[in-house]
């Protein structure tokens, strides 16, 4: 009887062990998340860990709030951050760089789609298209500029836009919007490149059957048809600045909307979004904070958006949030471990339209140092905000006589132009606030990525930014 107690005793002991192995064994052994129904990719052009930060300071200040408040997706649980250079350079550009967020592949400065070779690359739209995923794609600048088009183009050169809106006619891609359709005026000049205009490109585009409206409310709402929204189908002409807004404009906010509505509608087995934020790119190339600051808020706005949809659809929605590089190295707190976010609360409008205001004046024939001055205080806050040396008022007005009156050169922000005494006011303005710039171009800095949602621990594992849509394409259930 003790004999066979003990036995009963051991077998019980041995299955239990077994038990636990099994547990332990199962525990270590990786298992393939589900597969996400709904994934929003959001690309900050230009977005790093400083403009990040910088935003959430300016508006906790501008809020009057006692505590620094997060952006939505700076508060997921899963972080990571990557390297970015391209194969031609430790700085990659933004075709370049697109293109590795796209297809998962590095190539050379000002490639859109291909290799360092030329030889076409797959995409994430490419690869969705394949899972049963509809696509959509949306930004506030040009439909057929390097980041959205590296989601369906293929040039070595990213300023053939007429070529870019070809393919984008080609691709798959269900619903698109931005801007405005970019023809060869935002192009270098190119004797070999065809000059073709927005209005030939946008008649290509509706020749092809693809409804191209200006209208929010009729995108969102199409069914059945491929769908194009735009802000401008006539010129080349990009959406202002969210400082700059008057009311009535396309805006980043409304087409991810529309996008989120029309893919609801329209796709039976999930859909692919991505969103790019384009804009603060170009507010970072600038060096205007303020400007920029309320770039990175609407963007952090359309993740908005894709938390909301979440909430419907919990168990079945990934969100990855991500950029492409950094641009203008913002450093925050170089006087005295400072940050004076106050200093900025009196700018009303970016450094681009300032330039256009003070341009107006001159064309109006104001020639007064004192009107000018009086601008740069109204629109700036200098000497009413922000206090202004005798050595910087000196040099505003060497920029106002010997420069500004006389037609001069203009500091060269990349996709816009400033007279230089906006760009010097600019500069006051910002070291006041103990913010500097090192650069009007971009940086070899490490580059954010934010993951909530279906398979998120994915994200832990990426180094480099070509990793991140090898990933999103695992989660799909496909391969690049």
């Amino acid at each position: 009887m003790k004999r066979q107690t003990k036995l009963i005793i051991g077998l019980a002991i041995a299955i239990i062990s077994l038990c636990i192995s099994i547990l332990l064994i199962t525990d270590v052994i990786p298992t393939s998340p589900k597969k996400p129904k709904y994934i929003f990719y959001f690309i900050g052009d230009g977005l790093s860990f400083n403009h990040i930060l910088g935003t959430e300071q300016f508006f906790a200040v501008k809020e009057g709030k006692a505590k620094v408040e997060r952006l939505n997706f700076s508060k997921f649980d899963t972080r990571n951050f990557v390297t970015n250079y391209s194969a031609s350079h430790p700085v990659t550009d933004s075709a370049a760089a697109g293109t590795a967020l796209a297809t998962g592949c590095k190539t050379a400065n000002s490639y859109v789609g291909v290799d360092i070779n030329g030889n076409e690359l797959r995409n994430l739209t490419d690869v969705a298209s394949e899972q049963g995923y509809m696509v959509g794609l949306v930004t506030n600048v040009g439909i057929n500029h390097a980041t959205p088009s590296s989601f369906y183009g293929h040039t070595s050169n990213r300023y053939g836009f007429p070529k870019l809106a070809d393919d984008y006619i080609a691709s798959p891609v269900a619903f698109i919007s931005g801007s405005t359709i970019m023809d060869l005026k935002s192009a270098p000049a190119d004797a070999n490149m065809p000059l073709i205009t927005t209005l030939e490109l946008a008649e290509r585009v509706r020749n092809a059957g693809i409804l191209l409206t200006l209208d929010a409310e009729e995108a969102a709402n199409t069914k059945g048809q491929r769908v194009a929204l735009v802000a401008n189908d006539k010129e080349n002409k990009h959406v202002p600045y969210v400082i700059d807004r008057k009311g009535g404009e396309l805006t980043l906010l409304d087409s991810s909307r529309a996008a989120i509505s029309y893919l609801s509608n329209n796709a039976k087995d999930g859909f692919f979004l991505m969103v790019e934020g384009g804009k603060l790119d170009y507010a970072a190339h600038e060096q205007d904070a303020v400007t920029t600051f309320y770039e990175v808020r609407e963007f952090a706005q359309a993740v908005g958006l894709a938390l909301e949809f979440a909430k419907q659809h919990p168990r079945e929605t990934l969100i990855v949030v991500t950029s492409d590089h950094e641009t203008g190295g913002m450093a925050l707190g170089w006087d005295h471990y400072e940050v004076r976010m106050e200093r900025f609360m009196a700018q009303k409008a970016s450094a681009i339209e300032m330039t256009k205001i003070i341009q107006k004046m001159r064309a109006e024939g104001k020639r007064n140092w004192s009107d000018y001055k009086q601008a740069l205080s109204d629109n700036f806050g200098l000497w009413s905000l922000v206090p202004v040396s005798k050595e910087d008022e000196a040099k505003l007005k060497h920029d106002f006589y010997d420069i500004f009156m006389k037609y001069g050169p203009m500091v060269d922000g990349l996709y816009n132009k400033s007279e230089f005494l906006i760009y010097d006011a600019m500069r006051i303005l910002n070291l006041s606030a103990s913010i500097d710039w090192t650069s009007m171009y971009h940086t070899g800095m490490y580059t954010p990525i934010f993951a909530n949602g279906v398979g998120e621990k994915a994200f832990l594992d990426c180094r480099d930014q070509t990793d991140i849509p090898k990933t999103i394409a695992r989660l799909m259930g496909g391969e690049l």
